[in-house]
Parts: C-alpha cells; structure tokens; sequence
C-alpha cells in the first residue's frame, strides 16, 4: 500500500451530488486517496470541484494513521 494514491481508490460518485447547492451534514465519513478523512462523499467531490483534483475514496470510515514519510511541518 506504499505506492502513490493516483490511480488507486474508489471514484466518487460526484452526478449523484447537486454540488452547486451544498451538501449535507450527514456525517457518512471516507478517506480520501490524499489521506485527508472528509466528513461525507459530497464534501470530497466539493473539494474535487474547487481545487480542480481528483482525490478519490481510500476506503470508507476513518482514515489510518498516516504513514511516516508523510509529516506535515
């Protein structure tokens, strides 16, 4: 699981969202390939929209404890 997370993950399913409108609070927690845990699918696919990425779905849940190279100074 050390290899980088392009290309790896779950695509979020984005067409389901109206993302122009918001999205819920329900908070359904994903992980996110960049290791950042978003508090439903629809906040991921927002962030996708802004930051013009495409961070896809790790795993659903919490994320796990960031792996050791990767300290944020």
């Amino acid at each position: 699981e050390a290899e980088g997370a392009a290309g790896r993950g779950t695509e979020a399913a984005c067409g389901n969202y109206n993302l122009g409108k918001g999205c819920s609070r329900i908070f359904d927690p994903v992980c996110g390939t960049d290791n950042v845990l978003y508090g439903n699918e629809c906040l991921l696919c927002v962030q996708n929209l802004q930051r013009n990425t495409n961070v896809r779905i790790k795993n659903r849940g919490m994320c796990q404890k960031p792996s050791p190279r990767s300290n944020s100074a």
